[in-house]
C-alpha cells in the first residue's frame, strides 16, 4: 500500500507524534489504516517488529493509540522494583541501641542478646514518679529524660515548669546551666 492511500488525518497525527515519511510508509505497508489497527498491534515491541520504527517514536505513537494508561502498562518492559514490606506484630520489641529483635520471652529490663545493653532502658518519670520503658511515661505521658538529668528535671518541676517543657529544657541546657540547678538542689538538702 502506498502512502498516497494512507488516511490524511492519521498521517498528520503520526507526523505530530514524530513519525517520518519512512515510518508512515512502513505503517501503510503493514496495513495500518486507523487508530484501531494500533489496538490490534497491542504494544510498542510489536509495532517496532512490524515497522522497524525508532523505539521512542513507536512508544509515543502507542501511547496515543492505546491511551496513556493502557500504553504505559503494555509498553513498559522494565519491571518496577518495589521494596518488600515487612509487617511485624505489635508485641515485637527491638533494642533501643542496636535495633536487634528481642526474643518472645523478653521482659522489660532484660539485656539485648546482640549488643549486651539493656534493650529497653527503664526510666523514672520526673512528673508522676512512676517507672517504665520507652521514651514517654505510660502513666502521664511526660517525655523521659536521661537518668543523669532526673534530679534536674525534678527541680524544674518544683520551680513550676510545665510537663511538656521540662524534657525540652533539659535537652537544651548547657553543662553550666545544669550545674547551677545542681547547686540549688544541694543547697535545698
Amino acid at each position: 500500500m502506498s502512502i498516497d492511500n494512507f488516511p490524511k488525518l492519521l498521517e498528520s497525527i503520526l507526523r505530530k507524534k514524530g513519525a517520518t515519511t519512512e515510518d508512515i510508509e512502513a505503517l501503510a505497508d503493514a496495513g495500518i489504516q486507523s487508530k484501531e489497527d494500533f489496538v490490534m498491534i497491542g504494544d510498542t515491541r510489536t509495532l517496532i517488529e512490524v515497522t522497524d520504527m525508532d523505539i521512542e517514536i513507536a512508544h509515543v505513537i502507542m501511547q496515543w493509540a492505546l491511551g496513556t494508561q493502557a500504553a504505559s502498562l503494555a509498553v513498559t518492559e522494565t519491571v518496577v522494583k518495589q521494596e518488600a514490606v515487612v509487617v511485624e506484630s505489635a508485641d515485637v520489641v527491638k533494642c533501643a541501641h542496636c535495633q536487634a529483635k528481642q526474643p518472645k520471652d523478653y521482659k522489660v529490663g532484660d539485656l539485648c542478646l546482640s549488643c549486651g545493653l539493656q534493650a529497653e532502658p527503664v526510666h523514672n518519670c520526673y512528673w508522676c514518679l512512676s517507672t517504665g520503658p520507652g521514651q514517654f511515661c505510660r502513666s502521664c505521658g511526660a517525655e523521659f529524660v536521661a537518668s543523669s538529668d532526673y534530679e534536674v528535671a525534678l527541680q524544674l518541676k518544683l520551680e513550676g515548669e510545665s510537663k511538656s517543657a521540662i524534657g525540652k529544657l533539659v535537652k537544651e541546657m548547657t553543662a553550666v546551666q545544669k550545674e547551677n540547678i545542681w547547686a540549688k538542689i544541694r543547697k535545698g538538702r
